[in-house]
């Protein structure tokens, strides 16, 4: 059964500030510097009349992964995450996914940014799978948790950028 992963984050400036941040590929290479992720890269951005595309890599430390994953993955795994944020109505969505380069792993939801008062709210949904059995659960959550620490790393920079 997949790991369920939910984030929300809020904003003082209207959605239509934080999805220009989003559109700006030295704002994302300074996103993901930022988070402290092993070998970032950013691989592209690129914006159009409807919407961006993002696609980031970097990895996930060996030493959080459960030791007996850890001990058959050599090295530190990468991770490859595309956004696809389009406009939709008075806000933005995107479908995002994350995969494990080299593994049956990845984590793919939606995420929204939407106008909240005089600010604005991004909300995070998505599952990770891992279909291994035995440690598929135990990695299911490494997974999660990892894109939920990078999610909250990315808020405190969201908000720097604005301020």
């Amino acid at each position: 059964m997949p790991t369920p992963l939910k984030v929300t984050q809020q904003f003082d400036a209207p959605a239509a500030d934080v999805f220009a941040l989003f559109n700006d590929p030295d704002f994302i290479k300074g996103r993901l510097d930022d988070s402290g992720a092993l070998d970032p890269e950013v691989v592209q951005v690129v914006s159009t009349d409807t919407g961006v595309t993002i696609v980031t890599r970097q990895a996930i430390p060996a030493s959080a992964l459960p030791s007996m994953v850890a001990s058959m993955i050599q090295g530190d795994p990468s991770t490859e995450r595309t956004e696809n944020w389009r406009s939709d109505g008075d806000g933005y969505t995107a479908d995002f996914s994350v995969t494990v380069q080299g593994a049956p792993a990845s984590l793919k939801g939606t995420m929204s940014l939407t106008d909240a008062g005089s600010g604005s709210t991004l909300n995070v949904v998505g599952s990770a799978a891992v279909p291994i059995p035995i440690f598929g659960a135990k990695i299911e959550g490494v997974i999660a948790s990892q894109i939920a620490e990078l999610l909250a790393s990315e808020e405190v920079y969201i908000k720097s950028r604005l301020g």
